[in-house]
């Protein structure tokens, strides 16, 4: 090696280690910095011409640096905002914008998932990109798609009540108690009779049927207004030919106008078997096949039933999905308490927003003060071919690029994307203690790659002192 390589050789050395000392000093400096992954610098030996035993030429070392974005930090505890971590290898799929997401739109994946709402409800990480997601539709329903980036849309927790829509589904679980005795009322029971329906009961008047169960639900009309609806449930005996318990119901609200004058929506009779579960078949509505898809007439209209007056509202149906089609609700008839365990429904208004939450499989739920909950949106994650191979932007987020290779949209819980852990932000992956060993080691390096330099400069002085 002559003394220029060797001059050359430290000149490259000071290169190599001052990109090490940057790399180390980002990864001090983002410590702290949600979702970071840690920088490291990987040193190559640069070889010129041939070597062998007699020569060596050496041209010095290169610097190399990589971001292993595979490395996943802790998951701490976080109760700012709207904070989500991701417990697998997918990434938040983001825009810098709130608008709506279309082919020439710029994607951006990060791992922050430090988002709280902006002045408009959306929801945005400390870097400002707004997290995108699958809209639910009217009825509650979420299409993820996994390649069309068009059906993305920037989640809003906020604006939910601004345009009405009518309840078309109510989805409840509930339970009949299969020791409730067949009463005495059930002999003189008649639904088409003020003086025995279930729907005009009144104890103080003496008037109607006490229902041995009820099951209540909210409902909205056109125009947002609400309306308890209410199944009344009686039992009025045992089927021996059948072996199934039969049970009398009417569907009514006192926002209803009907011709009988009872207020009722429906009416019909519900058949158990004898493991607990409903019998549809056997089981009727108005008489005629079961069903639990209920129809109730625009208040200016003459079909019966239909809202009242006073609502202006219009019509619309109610999808119960006792009778197996559309929204499926559950009701069995089993040994315990007669109780309603979970109720669902769609429309706005159900009452007052308690609070927005996103849980671990992506889905942003509203809840109501009433119990009512209501589908928003469901998380997108972003995973890849190769993450290792994304390219870094601002904002701790990476696009991609030729070595990442494609990405494909999933669901949280999806694909090894991993489920989201709502209330946490991941940590970063950088190690102080290591860092600050790679800061000295880097120094020392520098300081003899600087000697090398020094020393060959005394070597070429001395060679130019021989000519002298």
């Amino acid at each position: 090696m002559t003394v220029t390589r060797a001059m050359q050789s430290g000149v490259t050395a000071l290169a190599a280690n001052a990109a090490a000392l940057s790399t180390i000093s980002n990864n001090i400096a983002n410590a702290n910095t949600t979702g970071y992954k840690r920088v490291t610098t990987a040193f190559t030996n640069l070889v010129s011409g041939t070597s062998g035993t007699a020569t060596y030429a050496s041209n010095g070392v290169t610097a190399a640096v990589q971001q292993n974005m595979t490395a996943r930090g802790e998951l701490n505890a976080a109760s700012s905002g709207y904070s989500l971590g991701i417990d697998g290898q997918g990434f938040f799929v983001t825009s810098d914008t709130s608008d709506a997401i279309d082919q020439g739109s710029s994607m951006l994946f990060t791992r922050d998932g430090s988002f709280t709402t902006d002045t408009n409800g959306f929801l945005r990480n400390a870097a400002g990109l707004y997290l995108q997601g699958w809209s639910a539709d009217s009825s509650g329903n979420i299409n993820p798609s996994s390649t069309d980036i068009t059906q993305l849309g920037p989640i809003n927790v906020s604006n939910i009540a601004n345009t009405p829509e009518a309840t078309t589904r109510v989805t409840f679980d509930a339970n009949l108690d299969s020791s409730t005795p067949v009463s005495a009322a059930a002999a003189t029971y008649d639904a088409t009779d003020a003086d025995f329906a279930m729907s005009t009961y009144d104890a103080t008047a003496d008037v109607g049927t006490k229902p041995d169960s009820t099951i209540s639900m909210t409902v909205s009309d056109s125009l947002g207004q609400q309306h308890t609806v209410t199944m009344s449930l009686l039992k009025i005996g045992v089927d021996t030919a059948t072996n199934t318990h039969r049970w009398a119901y009417e569907v009514w609200s006192p926002d209803v106008t009907d011709t009988g004058g009872l207020n009722q929506i429906s009416t019909g009779e519900l058949a158990f078997n004898s493991n607990g579960t409903l019998n549809t078949a056997l089981s009727s509505t108005n008489g005629a096949a079961f069903s639990t898809d209920f129809t109730v007439a625009a208040s200016n209209g003459t079909t019966s039933p239909r809202w009242d007056a006073d609502f202006g509202a219009a019509g619309q149906t109610l999808a119960l999905g006792l009778s197996g089609t559309g929204p499926v609700s559950e009701i069995t008839q089993l040994a315990g308490d007669s109780t309603t365990s979970q109720m669902s429904a769609n429309g706005t208004e159900f009452g007052l927003l308690t609070k927005v939450e996103i849980g671990v499989d992506g889905v942003v739920t509203a809840i109501y003060n009433n119990g009512n909950t209501r589908p928003l949106a469901q998380v997108a994650l972003a995973t890849f071919i190769n993450a290792n191979g994304l390219t870094p932007v601002s904002g701790n987020a990476f696009t991609v690029s030729s070595a990442s290779g494609g990405f494909t949209l999933r669901e949280p819980g999806e694909g090894g994307s991993g489920t989201l852990s709502p209330a946490s932000l991941e940590a970063s992956t950088v190690d102080l203690a290591q860092e600050f060993t790679g800061l000295i080691t880097t120094q020392r390096a520098y300081s003899a790659a600087s000697k090398i330099i020094t020393t060959s400069d005394e070597m070429l002085q001395e060679l130019l002192a021989l000519k002298r």
